[in-house]
């Protein structure tokens, strides 16, 4: 969904020990204290159990990899907000129906726009494009061994749909409007019916959110207070896609096994995959340098930098549609003034923020739309520092000399050194600014319920459709739109490109869309940060789909 980084503190590194034996229907835990030392060991000694490959430098599909992300893994329901370490899990967990062709280069598997079957074998279209069948393959399984059907399918996207979570409000932008859209025709069939033709709805249903859930297991534990089985999902899983839980602590690790009953083994690349969680990105760089994980995100930049030179380690840093962005509450005086808006995205330390905050690992953002997304254009207007015209802009709004307030999240330091730069600059055209760190929780809340005045966030654009990312920042409904900003004429030019299938109309449509979004400036695309992992010689399968999640399925080592 791309919804905005939110990263919780965990408790300090390795605090746990025992392991439940896994059941679909029971929360898994570690519970017992040992010190870094011995797990390390423990690991290093179960990954050494592992049978060597045939030959020295082959894969070997047997092997478990212990990796560790930039947050913890706080929940297991796809369809649920989540931190960033969730998705990666939730995507290991739901099988979609359809799913991304990848193109390899070296170590690195990138979506393309093109899609092969998955769960589903074949789907077509109707003449009119409203009406998507989609065929399943025969003997699909759960991860408890019950049979996956077509009713399991309507069950899970019309969860999506009405339950928990914020599918219900990304799927409209595909013309899905009702629970009513989707039927089973009977145990292996079942139709999509959509209000008008979509170009978006394939790259939808190629995403986790939209994986298929257990009906049996959903029935089995909703109530009537949560029919969906909010709870139950929150912390268990009957899985349909790769892997299922081995043992599960949201402040120590999750471990994950192959899915036995999984439809396609050969897409399993390894022996399982331990998601270890260290709050530290220091200490996971020592991890990481002392071999006891093998692929590690999060870790500071400057380190990454160095790192690079390191033996033994490979930097993995690819372009990436990640927008951070600078927030204005466009509600509040003097926010509430366009002209002040630009000036402010005119006074950005944009060269700055590439190599002294993220040290060349992003890519300056000089538009609302990142620059890998198709119909990107900068002929609406183009951002750039230059103080003199941030400071003219401020002449023409009649506003000078006032004070302001920047939150971002406690958890980033990545945000508070880029809070910094950005204080040094408003200074310098008269706007004084304090710069406040809040905890990851406070922060998620106080966005959504639009109350700061200045926030730095970052959002990424699903499927990288030109729509998604900016009705998702910039429209009215859109529930990852922080800044109050409302505009009827931008929202329904956003439905119309939905709506279009013909590319030079949905180029021209987005063109007008980025120029009407500079001239109100509602945001300030900052920098594109890039997809970057620091992994240990021999890893491969490094693959990026179109949420640019990492697949842990294809992770491999040898």
């Amino acid at each position: 969904f791309g919804a905005p980084i939110l990263r919780r503190r965990v408790a300090h590194i390795f605090q746990g020990g025992n392991t439940v034996p896994y059941t679909p229907s029971r929360r898994r835990r570690a519970a017992a204290a040992v010190g870094v030392t011995t797990v390390a060991a423990l690991l290093l000694a179960a990954c050494s159990a592992t049978p060597a490959p045939e030959s020295p430098g082959a894969s070997d599909p047997t092997k478990p990899l212990i990796i560790s992300l930039d947050s913890s893994v706080d929940l297991l329901d796809p369809q649920s907000w989540r931190t960033p370490g969730a998705m990666v899990a939730t995507g290991s967990l739901v099988e979609q129906l359809i799913e991304q062709s990848y193109t390899e280069k070296g170590i690195v598997r990138t979506g393309t726009g093109e899609f092969e079957p998955a769960l589903a074998e074949s789907w077509t279209y109707s003449d009119d494009r409203k009406t998507l069948t989609f065929t399943l393959r025969s003997g699909l399984k759960f991860g408890d061994g019950s049979d996956l059907t077509a009713h399991d399918v309507v069950w899970s996207l019309q969860r999506s749909m009405e339950g928990p979570g914020y599918v219900k409000t990304f799927l409209p932008m595909a013309n899905v409007m009702t629970s009513a859209a989707f039927r089973a025709v009977d145990d292996l069939t079942f139709e999509i019916v959509t209000e008008h033709a979509n170009p978006l709805l394939d790259n939808l249903l190629a995403m986790q959110p939209l994986g298929i859930l257990s009906k049996k297991s959903g029935e089995e534990h909703g109530t009537a207070d949560d029919p969906w089985a909010g709870k139950w999902f929150h912390d268990n899983e009957n899985s349909s896609g790769p892997y299922i839980v081995d043992s599960y602590d949201p402040n120590v690790s999750l471990v994950f096994k192959p899915n036995p009953n999984y439809y396609d083994k050969s897409k399993i690349r390894n022996g399982g995959v331990t998601i270890q969680f260290v709050s530290d990105p220091s200490q996971r760089a020592l991890l990481l340098r002392s071999g006891e994980i093998d692929v590690a995100q999060g870790i500071p930049l400057d380190q990454v930098k160095q790192m690079s030179k390191e033996a033994g380690l490979k930097v993995v840093s690819e372009p990436s549609n990640r927008l951070e962005y600078l927030g204005l509450n466009t509600s509040l005086a003097p926010f509430n003034n366009a002209k002040v808006r630009q000036a402010i995205g005119f006074a950005m330390p944009f060269q700055d923020l590439q190599d002294q905050v993220m040290y060349g690992y992003a890519d300056i953002a000089t538009t609302h739309l990142p620059k890998g997304v198709p119909t990107w254009t900068d002929a609406g207007g183009k951002l750039e520092e230059n103080l003199d015209k941030a400071r003219a802009l401020l002449k023409e709004a009649g506003v000078s000399d006032f004070s302001s307030t920047l939150y971002f999240k406690q958890s980033s330091g990545v945000e508070q050194r880029a809070a910094v730069f950005i204080q040094g600059n408003l200074q310098k055209i008269g706007i004084t600014v304090e710069i406040r760190g809040i905890p990851d929780a406070e922060f998620t809340q106080r966005t959504r319920a639009h109350e700061l005045p200045m926030y730095l966030n970052n959002f990424l654009g699903w499927g990288a459709d030109p729509f998604y990312h900016l009705f998702s920042l910039s429209a009215a409904k859109a529930g990852t739109n922080f800044t109050s900003y409302d505009n009827p004429a931008f929202d329904a030019l956003m439905m119309s490109g939905f709506r279009s299938g013909d590319a030079a109309e949905r180029a021209k449509i987005s063109a007008e869309g980025q120029k009407m979004l500079f001239e109100e400036m509602p945001y300030i695309p900052l920098y594109n940060a890039k997809w970057t992992f620091v992994v240990r010689d021999g890893v491969s399968g490094m693959t990026k789909d179109n949420t640019e999640q990492l697949r842990l399925q294809y992770l491999t080592k040898h």
